[in-house]
């Protein structure tokens, strides 16, 4: 009995030593290949940067060049179509560029709608800056309304430094699109903060706005 059962048990150890290592060996190939997956995807990000970076300064030196070589209404039609191809981190440069030239020339809604794109894509400062070139591009073109909405909407995202600026653009704008509580509300906030070097004008707006939204509400009532 004690001779049989000897070679069973040695039996026994052998066919379980694969079944022991079966599950890390398992694991250490699982391991490696996720291993692999993981650097050639932080390979592949790595060049798309190198690639996107390249692209960028690629776009940067085209418009260089647009900017030395061509003037008036052919450097407007080379900054449009550079901003359609460049990549995201040099289509801020290549707007604001697009929105001087075509400011300069007087086509006030291409300026617009350059200003607006780069409000859309640049850093914070930046955007801040564009929404105001926006606003009065958009008022040049006659379309106050629509100023006023972008110094609206500007005034409750930039950052505090620009308050005054942005009161005073809206002030102007809204009473030059019949706006009148807006523009009372933002001459009002101005004279409030205090900081003002023409003071005197701001009361007299103040005074003439107040009467004739005092005029408005007695119509309305």
């Amino acid at each position: 009995m004690t001779d049989s059962q000897t070679p069973q048990h040695g039996s026994t150890q052998k066919s379980d030593i694969p079944a022991l290592l079966r599950l890390p060996v398992q694991y250490w190939r699982q391991s490696l290949a996720a291993a692999a997956i993981v650097l050639v995807a932080a390979g592949g990000y790595a060049l798309y940067g190198v690639y996107q970076k390249g692209q960028t300064e690629k776009a940067e030196a085209a418009l260089g060049e647009i900017i030395t070589t061509k003037a008036g209404a052919e450097r407007v039609a080379a900054l449009e179509a550079l901003a359609k191809t460049a990549p995201a981190g040099a289509k801020a440069g290549i707007n604001l560029e697009l929105a001087k030239t075509a400011q300069n020339l007087g086509d006030f809604a291409k300026a617009a709608s350059a200003f607006e794109a780069v409000a859309q894509s640049a850093p914070a400062g930046m955007k801040t800056i564009a929404a105001l070139g926006q606003a009065a591009a958009l008022s040049r073109t006659g379309q106050d309304a629509k100023a006023v909405d972008v110094l609206e909407a500007l005034s409750i995202s930039a950052p505090k430094t620009f308050a005054m600026t942005i009161d005073r653009q809206l002030a102007v704008t809204a009473e030059a699109a019949g706006q009148w509580q807006k523009a009372l509300a933002a001459y009002e906030r101005m004279k409030a903060d205090g900081n003002v070097q023409n003071a005197s004008f701001i009361d007299a707006r103040i005074v003439e706005l107040r009467a004739k939204t005092g005029g408005e509400a007695k119509t309305n009532g």
